[in-house]
């Protein structure tokens, strides 16, 4: 299996996938730091939201790590190109069959590819805070980390690193289910954007469908950027969400994987 993992980060390294998605997280912290100071929203907005990225008159690198934090699901979409690349160009290849042929166990290729795809993911997201702080640093200087500022930071960091395993998680499922990137492409965004877009036309007429938010996972970043300010239960629930996402989706991908017909 290592051997596999090895020759997946060879191929990504030799790509030009894993260096335009540094180019791009690059360009979407310097703008976010050096030009509009103010953190990019992506899919629903409501007034319900809990982090709201609004435009800061200075930019500290304290602040540079709220707004990083604040709009970290942005890079679910970046990491996505990496899951692509490891998982479904090996069966648009064909690369898979021959690894098979040679008495690679279905179960290690899985597990191998999904523990590559969540390094990447984890990898994204912390390379787009270290980023965000550096950049600001450079602009109005560090700010004030005291009161528990730092290990709000880190805890932060640590809980969204458990949502870049469960959303990498059901990124390899997908493209293992459907063997084809555009159709994992395209599920994979529809995982980000349909729940929260229900949940919006549900609350005009049930009051308790906002509630439904708390398990949707691009929601969850929101949450967990700010995990100081809500009540340990909520961040516990968070955090079985993302962890049972994780599991389900690599237990059913492996079962799934094993019985399927690989041309």
């Amino acid at each position: 299996m290592l051997n596999l993992m090895r020759a997946d980060v060879y191929r990504l390294l030799r790509g030009r996938a894993v260096y335009i998605s540094l180019v791009v997280i690059v360009l979407l912290v310097g703008l976010v730091v050096f030009v509009f100071r103010m953190a990019p929203a992506t899919g629903i907005v409501t007034d319900q939201d809990v982090f709201e990225p609004v435009a800061q008159n200075e930019m500290t690198a304290a602040m540079g790590a709220r707004l990083a934090l604040g709009a970290m699901n942005n890079m679910a979409y970046v990491f996505l190109a990496g899951i692509i690349v490891t998982v479904a160009a090996a069966f648009s290849s064909g690369a898979v069959k021959n690894e098979i042929s040679i008495g690679i166990s279905r179960t290690k290729y899985y597990i191998s590819k999904w523990l590559l795809s969540c390094a990447i993911g984890i990898t994204t997201v912390a390379v787009c805070l270290a980023l965000s702080i550096v950049f600001a640093s450079f602009v109005d200087g560090f700010g004030y980390w005291g009161d528990g500022f730092l290990a709000e930071v880190l805890t932060s960091l640590g809980l969204q690193t458990i949502l870049a395993m469960g959303l990498s998680s059901v990124g390899v499922f997908l493209c293992f289910i459907t063997r084809k990137s555009g159709a994992a492409l395209g599920l994979y965004i529809a995982f980000n954007l349909v729940p929260m877009f229900i949940i919006v036309l549900l609350d005009s007429a049930f009051p308790w469908a906002m509630d439904l938010a708390m398990y949707d996972m691009s929601f969850l970043f929101g949450v967990f950027a700010q995990s100081a300010a809500f009540p340990m239960a909520d961040i516990v629930r968070g955090a079985a969400v993302a962890i049972s996402y994780t599991i389900v989706s690599t237990i059913a991908g492996v079962m799934l994987f094993r019985k399927a017909e690989i041309k």
